[in-house]
């Protein structure tokens, strides 16, 4: 994070609410940490890393989700459930997944939306280790993969 500019949770409220101050840093090329009101329960804050070549802006979680979720023992390469789960996700949001890290890329004028809906999105992968989402993926994978049949029967009983 040395070579990266450090912004507060004020300037990240700034930012979604769409400030002209805010939003002309991005304009430009710069590489910003943007710390959050949100935390990593138990792993500290949730900081967001932003990338700008003056016209196009990456917004990334560097990494961070990823490890969290490892560290809850919450693998996406042995979970199929997790995995899938979590790419759905992002996908939602518009953003992708390469390198380790979770990405989303706008303009500038894009980022104010584009950060509520990346922040919420990461919010709400955090939450599968508190919810039951991934017990209800479970019971719908059971459930569309049908009933299964039993090799000893006759097929038409």
């Amino acid at each position: 994070m040395s070579d990266f500019l450090t912004l507060s949770s004020n300037d990240y409220a700034a930012l979604l609410a769409g400030s002209e101050r805010a939003i002309g840093v991005l304009r430009e090329e710069a590489r910003v940490a943007l710390k959050t009101p949100f935390t990593y329960p138990g792993r500290g804050e949730l900081t967001l890393f932003l990338t700008s070549n003056g016209a196009r802006v990456r917004v990334s979680e560097g990494g961070q989700l990823i490890r969290f979720l490892e560290g809850q023992g919450m693998d996406l390469s042995m979970d199929e459930v997790i995995s899938r789960t979590v790419f759905n996700a992002i996908k939602q949001t518009g953003a992708r997944m390469g390198q380790g890290q979770i990405y989303l890329e706008v303009d500038a004028e894009g980022v104010p939306q584009a950060l509520g809906t990346f922040t919420q999105a990461l919010l709400e992968i955090v939450g599968l280790r508190h919810c039951k989402y991934k017990d209800a993926l479970v019971q719908l994978n059971r459930a569309n993969a049908g009933p299964s049949r039993d090799v000893s029967l006759p097929p038409d009983f």
